[in-house]
């Protein structure tokens, strides 16, 4: 791939901060549930307050998801950041999904709909779509 022969538009920018920020939020609840069942499994609380202990499988399971996701993020976050067009589609396609799962959170769902439109608006816009298209 060739340089970045413009500057990063700030909205790109922004988005790349957002994805830095869900990948290393990512690998350190992976890495947390990696080692939590260490000891005592943790428990959660279903609506009619019953304590819920998580298996140990599903903690590695679900651990090792979680820390693979956020690799993948770095990966994504470091070919948004040279402006890779396959970049600009799975960033937008990811966004869109998340939007899609948001709704089925309801009503925790909201911040992650907001957020990723936000996210969407940001990537659809004639700056960002110039910054992606520099490189093919």
């Amino acid at each position: 791939m060739s340089t970045p022969t413009m500057n990063r538009p700030g909205g790109v920018t922004a988005v790349i901060i957002l994805i830095w920020i869900a990948a290393l939020l990512n690998i350190a609840l992976g890495i947390w549930m990696l080692l939590a069942w260490i000891g005592d499994n943790p428990a959660i609380t279903d609506a009619q307050g019953n304590a819920i202990t998580i298996p140990t499988f599903y903690l590695i399971i679900n651990g090792l998801l979680s820390v693979l996701l956020g690799v993948m993020y770095v990966w994504l976050a470091r070919l948004a950041g040279i402006g890779s067009q396959q970049a600009h589609v799975i960033i937008q396609a990811l966004a869109v999904i998340n939007i899609v799962f948001g709704f089925f959170r309801l009503p925790y769902g909201w911040s992650a709909i907001v957020i990723n439109a936000i996210i969407l608006f940001l990537m659809s816009t004639a700056g960002a779509k110039q910054w992606f298209s520099q490189n093919r």
